[in-house]
């Protein structure tokens, strides 16, 4: 009975997880997934909710290209909505949240082998402390600066100091905290970023990775005032692009688990209407 329900359930979590990547495009729209990734590892037996294995990432990108499917980059995405440029029919972002030193190390030679465009969304303290440690957990500026020079990664913010557990969760707003209070956090954070990257020579393309992917209504007016293009949730649904700007904020993005196999991934990206 207990082997029956197991069964059951992971049925059913299996039905709704394809379920979830199903968006409604209209015909003239175009379909966007947005694939997330965090840690990798060259050992399967490290793989969680938050880590790939290395060989994983590379039966992904090879499937990827076998399914008719074409890795971007952000700025071509930018360009198709807001200045009527081209993208291939079956389009597919790749996003690598946090900026860990495992991407410099193993998903950058997988993306060069392949010819994959990604992107990397940073965290500034993280970022600012790489730069002056040894063994670091994440990637300094420079080997920021050195992904960025090979022609295939785009930089995003993924704030400097926000994305933290602690009485605030990312860009959420506290109970206690007026709308003028909470202004003048999120601005600080964006100033701050800003001039992390005017440091440190690293230029960011105009888009914003919410932390832990903490929504919060106040937020994307300030973003967009700030100059944000583009706004990345942690929502797991398709994309529908057009020529509208809007279409660019509060994206919905698959996170690859460790756990998820290649075809999961494949069948929630070409879940149809």
């Amino acid at each position: 009975m207990m082997l029956f329900l197991t069964i059951a359930v992971a049925a059913l979590a299996v039905l709704l997880f394809t379920a979830g990547g199903t968006a409604a495009c209209a015909q003239e729209e175009l379909r966007l997934p947005i694939v997330m990734y965090h840690d990798l590892t060259s050992n399967p037996l490290e793989q969680d909710d938050y880590t790939l294995s290395l060989e994983q990432l590379e039966q992904a990108l090879i499937a990827f290209e076998e399914h008719g499917f074409t890795a971007v980059s952000l700025s071509s995405v930018l360009r198709y909505v807001l200045d009527g440029g081209a993208l291939p029919e079956k389009p597919v972002l790749l996003v690598f949240d946090d900026g860990y030193h495992s991407f410099f190390t193993g998903a950058l030679p997988l993306l060069q082998r392949h010819r994959v465009p990604a992107v990397v969304s940073v965290i500034g303290r993280e970022a600012e402390k790489a730069s002056h440690e040894t063994c670091a957990s994440f990637m300094s500026w420079t080997e920021l600066k050195q992904a960025v020079n090979c022609g295939l990664v785009e930089l995003i913010s993924h704030s400097a100091d926000l994305h933290v557990y602690c009485r605030r969760s990312g860009l959420a707003r506290l109970s206690c905290e007026s709308e003028a209070e909470y202004e003048r956090v999120v601005l600080e954070d964006l100033q701050r970023m800003a001039d992390l990257c005017e440091a440190a020579g690293v230029e960011l393309q105009p888009a914003f990775a919410y932390p832990y992917g903490s929504l919060e209504p106040l937020a994307e007016p300030l973003l967009k005032r700030q100059g944000m293009l583009a706004t990345l949730t942690s929502e797991e649904h398709v994309n529908c692009l057009t020529r509208d700007a809007e279409c660019l904020f509060l994206m919905g993005r698959l996170n690859r688990s460790g756990f998820l196999t290649t075809e999961e991934v494949l069948r929630w990206m070409e879940c149809q209407n």
